[in-house]
């Protein structure tokens, strides 16, 4: 049995061309592969051949959890969903929000690092259907968050005779 090394980077960015109806679904758990988000662009679902046996060794997002205007982070976290199992799951055994983009941070910098060993691996075996979700706890900035109530700055002018 031969073994590869792969990655896959799922990038989204929102210049404004993005409506807010479609931006509030990213407040509900999206797939990395088939959402249309991003470069999501899969047309069909994810399943191993009869051939292949996929480990999942390390995956991340990225990191940090609130933040306003210029300092917005996404507050995402990840999960996968093999067959119709959730891997992270509430403690009532609902699918749960996923690990957090600060606890497995994407890319690991000296300001991130990952929170504990990342030896997740996570195995799907041959002919499982197969996903990852990205949920956004803070997909949508009010409008207070652009527009705060005091001045950032305040000047005082003098004037001399």
């Amino acid at each position: 049995m031969s073994v590869r090394r792969q990655a896959y980077q799922w990038e989204i960015s929102d210049l404004g061309q993005l409506p807010a109806k479609r931006l509030e679904e990213l407040t509900k758990p999206q797939s990395i592969f088939t959402s249309g988000f991003g470069n999501a662009t899969l047309k069909a679902r994810l399943r191993t051949k009869p051939t292949e046996y996929l480990v999942i060794k390390y995956f991340g997002s990225t990191p940090g959890f609130f933040g306003t205007g210029n300092d917005w982070v996404p507050g995402g976290y990840l999960n996968f969903q093999i067959g119709v199992t959730s891997y992270f799951l509430d403690p009532d055994g609902r699918p749960g929000q996923g690990l957090s983009g600060s606890a497995a941070p994407y890319p690991v910098t000296t300001k991130y690092g990952p929170a504990f060993a990342s030896d997740w691996d996570i195995e799907i075996p041959p002919d499982t259907d197969w996903d990852m979700k990205y949920f956004v706890s803070n997909g949508l900035i009010d409008a207070t968050d652009k527009f705060p109530a005091k001045p950032i700055k305040s000047f005082t002018f003098a004037t001399w005779p």
